[in-house]
């Protein structure tokens, strides 16, 4: 385990502590909990942003699927 020194301001260092507090009570660690859920919750939504990115580049180029138009409704029903 690493340590990293954090700067925040008095206002976030306390919702930091006060969503420790509630979420694990005074239990040693749980600002570090904290923190991890909330990196843990970021990386996720980048991956599901880069994901969605991907997808949408994908749907854009489009995909051959053999199609090759309309027949006529003739030739379709007897």
């Amino acid at each position: 385990m690493a340590n990293v020194l954090v700067s925040l301001d008095k206002d976030h260092e306390a919702l930091l502590r006060k969503l420790a507090q509630k979420k694990y009570s005074s239990k040693k660690g749980s600002i570090s909990k904290v923190m991890s859920e909330a990196l843990d919750e970021l990386a996720s939504k980048e991956k599901r942003k880069k994901a969605k990115s991907h997808l949408i580049q994908e749907m854009e180029k489009g995909y051959n699927i053999g199609f090759k138009g309309y027949k006529k409704r003739s030739e379709i029903y007897d």
